[in-house]
């Protein structure tokens, strides 16, 4: 957009044509023709009250406020709501202006609303009255003094008549007369001038100059209606030629919706409030549903994980979490939508048994397709997922360990009478068979001399602390909601109870056939992060990958960026990060921010906005689209989430009271 340096005549008024006796129409009907909004209020016409009784409601007392407060040069009170309006004035914008030019204002938050009206000129006569200015100018350069602020004001104005003219000519644009005027609404007074406040700011980070609207409180409220008509001082102060591709650019619905027809409610979109809906299962539209969350500790991760969680329960799927630290926080909710909550540790008998085979095939892909399973030994692979958990306790295995530890696996499983042969599983009426534990393990280890020293470490779920996380458990584990809690796990087995966790959803959740899935894992770069090995982050990468063949989805959190990226270089990492169309960024440290920067092709703009975000905010991103979006939960949902130590002495106050 170019401004020009000149005023402009105000056109004179279009000939009256001579009317035409036999087409002409009665006043009545030309006068009818007219908007009939824009005639009911501004008194040119009176409502039909044939119809209507006397003293009944007439179409202007529905449209018109019950009260209205004008005392103040700073805001006007219609119903209670407070008004108050600035204009872009007409010098108030950059020469040249990008694509959605005027999106930071059309997304600038709860109560800001832009209005701009555009009025397109006569290109004849602004063509004429550009080349007269022009020629003036040049005329008023070869008088012009030896200052050298008057000569570049005028050769610029010269350059800009040129360029509009050139643009015009060459390239067939329209010539239009543009403003801008933006109304701010708050329940109170405070609100409001803090608002204003922070609209000023952002005019003049996107280098705009807005000016309040002081003693025309009214004018712009007027002018604010959908009636296209502007109060003559706000017109002529906040008057701006723009070009075509200029207001085309200015095309204000610049922000990204997500509205999925069958999709779980997250939150509103910071830019334009617009409620956020994600079906993450929606393959036509997604690559892949997995969804991926990292933020800072109190960023809001575990309030925003369980009220995925149960949401997607209640449509139905069946969701598993597996929870490393802070699992108490899980057990209400779950508790509430009727789940099972087991808690992983060695004080707790809610282990179920690790050596338990659970599932009677491999091949989870060909019910999908109606093909023959394939026959692949589910104990060959089960006996690989036991040497990968052996190994997270002892790290220095050789070779020939876990050969030794292959061996006796075999030799323990061939006591229950169960072999490479998938039939052997399950007996005559296809229950599974009584499976080892790990004391079977651990006496098939001590029984051979080159196997002794491997004992060891199954000694401590054998005869030691964790003995009943050994035991044979057996728990029913068809609940579609399940909370598997390795919180209460010592330091030394937080890996190795983690995996456990893992080794079991894992087993759920590719004999569930048909049912779609959500595995939710919090904090998991404990498992693919620099504490863990290449065995054990390996597994869950491939899983993660795996289970979206199944129509399932794997969501993970992160809350050390440093963590996730520690091991091999970060490829197990990154890793999860690319099988993860889906992404949640909460608020980051800047350091934790500019980790993830690279990696997801964030601005600058954007990473400044992770490092201020508030709790519960996070910046959703699905491909090149990126929304901010607030969460929200019902009260309901709160009640049974929250932590706070307020809200939880109120309730229990509450209770004490009853």
């Amino acid at each position: 957009m170019k401004q020009m340096k000149s005023k402009v005549r105000k056109k004179p008024a279009p000939a009256k044509q001579k009317p035409v006796k036999q087409k002409s129409e009665p006043a009545d009907v030309a006068e009818s023709k007219q908007p009939v909004l824009k005639r009911l209020i501004f008194g040119e016409e009176k409502p039909d009250l044939t119809e209507l009784e006397s003293g009944s409601t007439t179409i202007l007392d529905i449209l018109s406020p019950t009260a209205v407060d004008t005392k103040s040069r700073d805001y006007i009170v219609v119903d209670g709501i407070f008004h108050a309006y600035l204009y872009v004035t007409g010098y108030g914008y950059t020469t040249t202006v990008g694509t959605s030019w005027l999106a930071p204002l059309v997304e600038a938050g709860e109560g800001i609303n832009l209005n701009f009206t555009v009025r397109r000129q006569s290109k004849e006569k602004i063509l004429s009255k550009i080349s007269q200015t022009t020629m003036l100018n040049r005329s008023r350069m070869r008088d012009v003094g030896d200052t050298r602020q008057d000569y570049e004001e005028l050769d610029s104005a010269i350059s800009s008549g040129l360029y509009l003219k050139d643009v015009m000519n060459r390239q067939g644009e329209d010539f239009y007369y543009m403003h801008t005027l933006i109304e701010v609404t708050a329940d109170d007074a405070e609100t409001l001038e803090q608002r204003v406040t922070e609209l000023e700011k952002l005019c003049v980070s996107v280098d705009m100059i807005a000016r309040r609207c002081d003693y025309k409180r009214e004018q712009a409220f007027l002018s604010a209606l959908p009636l296209l008509t502007l109060d003559a001082d706000i017109e002529r102060k906040s008057r701006r030629n723009a070009l075509t591709s200029g207001v085309a650019a200015a095309f204000p619905f610049a922000s990204y919706e997500l509205s999925d027809r069958n999709g779980i409610f997250l939150g509103l979109n910071l830019y334009n409030r617009s409620p956020v809906f994600l079906d993450p299962y929606d393959d036509y539209k997604y690559t892949n549903g997995n969804f991926w969350l990292g933020g800072t500790s109190g960023a809001g991760k575990t309030f925003t994980l369980q009220c995925m969680g149960g949401r997607l329960r209640q449509q139905g799927k069946r969701v598993i979490f597996i929870i490393p630290k802070k699992g108490h926080e899980f057990r209400p909710l779950c508790e509430l939508l009727g789940g099972l909550y087991l808690r992983l540790s060695p004080s707790s008998k809610d282990c179920p048994n690790l050596m338990a085979i659970r599932r009677t095939s491999l091949d989870a892909y060909s019910g999908l397709h109606g093909l023959t399973a394939r026959d692949d030994s589910v104990l060959a692979e089960k006996i690989s997922r036991l040497i990968i958990w052996y190994s997270l306790q002892k790290r220095d295995l050789t070779d020939e360990d876990k050969s030794l530890l292959d061996s006796s696996l075999v030799e323990c499983y061939k006591r229950y009478g169960i072999d490479f042969d998938n039939a052997s599983i399950t007996d005559e009426s296809g229950a599974f068979k009584e499976m080892p534990i790990f004391a079977d393990w651990y006496e098939v280890l001590q029984q051979n001399p080159d196997t002794k020293h491997l004992a060891v470490v199954l000694s401590r779920y054998v005869t030691g602390s964790a003995a009943a996380m050994g035991a044979r458990n057996d728990i029913d584990l068809n609940n579609k909601y399940i909370v598997l809690d390795t919180s209460g796990m010592p330091d030394d087995l937080i890996l190795p109870g983690i995996f456990w966790a893992t080794d079991l959803a894992n087993d759920l959740i590719m004999s569930a056939g048909s049912d779609l899935s959500a595995l939710i894992a919090d904090e998991l770069w404990s498992l693919v992060g620099a504490s863990s090995n290449p065995l054990a982050a390996g597994f869950v990468l491939e899983m993660v990958k795996t289970i979206r063949g199944l129509g399932g989805i794997a969501i993970t959190s992160t809350q050390g960026m440093q963590d996730l990226f520690g091991l091999e270089g970060g490829k197990y990492g990154k890793g999860i990060l690319d099988s993860s169309r889906i992404k949640l960024i909460m608020q980051m440290e800047e350091q934790e921010a500019r980790l993830i920067q690279g990696v997801l092709n964030l601005s600058e703009d954007e990473v400044r906005q992770i490092t201020r975000f508030r709790r519960g905010e996070g910046l959703l991103c699905i491909g090149y689209n990126h929304v901010p979006i607030a969460f929200h939960a019902t009260q309901k949902e709160y009640d049974a989430i929250t932590t706070s130590p307020t809200d939880l002495r109120s309730r229990g106050e509450a209770m004490t009271d009853e």
